[in-house]
């Protein structure tokens, strides 16, 4: 007795399992850079205004202005507003208009 797997090109299943793991490969390819890609945004929408907060009050305003500590505030609150717009904007227009390669595929 035997303990080897039949393994044969011939017959039913040779090449189909082929092309049905290539395409597991293709499609697990694609979720990941989806994955990326959304990851990617999320980290832009979270940190970007925090750090653009962070870097007018810090540095920009208290340093090169005089003007009182509300309207730093302020003024920091307004960039870090404005560049959570900015980064939504671009999540939303790449979800919208997407890549030119990223076509759905119906896989039966």
């Amino acid at each position: 007795m035997s303990n080897k797997t039949k393994k044969t090109g011939g017959g039913n299943g040779g090449n189909g399992a082929a092309t049905k793991q290539t395409r597991q490969q293709s499609q697990g390819s694609q979720d990941y850079s989806s994955f990326k890609t959304v990851l990617f945004y999320c980290m832009l929408i979270v940190f970007l205004p925090v750090l653009t907060f962070f870097v007018l009050k810090g540095f920009v305003l208290d340093q090169f202005f005089n003007i009182s500590e509300v309207k730093v505030n302020i003024a920091a609150a307004v960039g870090a507003v404005v560049s959570l717009h900015i980064a939504l904007g671009l999540y939303i227009y790449r979800a919208y208009f997407g890549t030119s390669g990223s076509k759905a595929v119906k896989a039966d």
